[in-house]
C-alpha cells in the first residue's frame, strides 16, 4: 500500500513508463491461483503482484485436479483483489478505524471471559 502504480511514476520523455498508456489497468488482467503454501510465500507473491490488482482463484479442493486431471468449477473460489489483499499485523493500540476498535474490544472481553471460565 502507498506505492505508486506504474503509470503514476515520474514520466520523463526517456522513461520506459512514458511509452505506455495510463489505460493499461483497464486492459491488463492478472489472475493469481493458489491451493496451498505458507502464509509468507503467499504474501510475498501478493505483494509482488499488488500493482496489477490480481483476481484470486482459490483451489480449495484439489482432489479432482490431481486425481482426475480435470478442473471442476465447484472446486474454485474466485475473489477480487479487494477481498484478498492482506496487510501485516499491527498493534491493536495503533488501529484507527472505529469499527475495528469495537471488534478488538469485543475480542478482548470474550478472551477474558473465556479465560475466567477455564480457570474457574
Amino acid at each position: 500500500r502507498g506505492q505508486p502504480y506504474p503509470d503514476e511514476l515520474d514520466q520523463n520523455e526517456n522513461s520506459i513508463v512514458s511509452q505506455f498508456s495510463p489505460e493499461w489497468k483497464r486492459t491488463f488482467n492478472v489472475w493469481f491461483s493458489y491451493a496451498d503454501g505458507s502464509t509468507a510465500r503467499t504474501h510475498a507473491i501478493q505483494v509482488a503482484l499488488r500493482s496489477y490488482r490480481p483476481t484470486y482463484l482459490h483451489f480449495w479442493q484439489t482432489k479432482s485436479f490431481w486425481h482426475d486431471t480435470k478442473i471442476v468449477d465447484d472446486d474454485i473460489d474466485i475473489h477480487s483483489f479487494e477481498e484478498m489483499e492482506a496487510v501485516p499485523a499491527i498493534e491493536a493500540t495503533d488501529v484507527e478505524d472505529y469499527h475495528a476498535k469495537l471488534v478488538i474490544e469485543e475480542m478482548k472481553a470474550f478472551r477474558q471471559e473465556f479465560l475466567g471460565v477455564l480457570t474457574g
